[in-house]
């Protein structure tokens, strides 16, 4: 899902405070692995320990703005 603080009220904090809040919930402690993508906010990440990923080629994705399932045959 995409996650984002609306262009008038940035600047007031809200994105770091979004950011703490997630990575401090007690479900999500002792996970190996996050995962997310940024189109502009990757300082805002790192600074709660994000990395551009050590292993892109590990990583895969299906980008489909239209939301229709690729067929398997559609790599042919």
């Amino acid at each position: 899902a995409d996650v984002f603080i609306l262009d008038n009220f940035q600047g007031r904090g809200l994105g770091k405070w979004l950011v703490s809040s997630i990575m401090e919930h007690p479900d999500l402690q002792g996970l190996r692995r996050m995962l997310l993508a940024t189109k502009d906010a990757h300082g805002l990440y790192a600074r709660f320990g994000f990395e551009v990923t050590r292993t892109p080629e590990r990583l895969m994705e299906i980008l489909n703005p239209y939301g229709s399932r690729p067929s398997e045959d559609s790599s042919r």
